[in-house]
């Protein structure tokens, strides 16, 4: 089984918003959060999703999970202190719910920028070499 933890449990103070963090800010009239998640749910390889999010808008997230039907997340749980707290809160909630086996995809839920096959690449090298790590190359543009 193939699963995913979802974290947007942070407040992107860099984005200096002061009425929702980055992960609600809406472009095209959606979520980022909502953009991400929907390539999860979407993926024919993905058989649940724990999200991580800030615990006072664990509520909102979940009437967007409704008004989307986003139905493949299973595990909501309130963020920690820094990103690899809030990780960390995500695989927590899915422990004793997965066997051992099953693979675990960690993604960003501010980088929609994702696709299909990204996920299934990530999988298949999981399944091939243990794990996997998305990366591209850095383009140098300061001369």
């Amino acid at each position: 089984m193939n699963y995913a933890v979802i974290f947007a449990g942070g407040t992107g103070t860099r984005m200096n918003t002061k009425t929702r963090p980055k992960q609600f800010l809406t472009l095209h009239g959606k979520e980022i959060i909502i953009y991400t998640l929907e390539h999860f749910e979407n993926h024919p390889g993905i058989d649940g999703i724990s999200v991580v999010c800030i615990a006072e808008w664990i509520d909102y997230l979940k009437k967007l999970l409704e008004k989307y039907h986003i139905q493949k997340v299973k595990w909501i749980s309130p963020g920690g202190g820094t990103g690899q707290e809030s990780i960390f809160n995500g695989l927590n909630a899915m422990r004793g719910d997965i066997d051992k086996d099953s693979i675990v995809l960690i993604h960003d839920g501010v980088r929609p920028l994702i696709d299909e096959k990204l996920i299934t690449d990530n999988i298949k090298m999981v399944q091939e070499k243990g794990c996997a790590v998305t990366v591209v190359p850095a383009i140098e543009t300061v001369m």
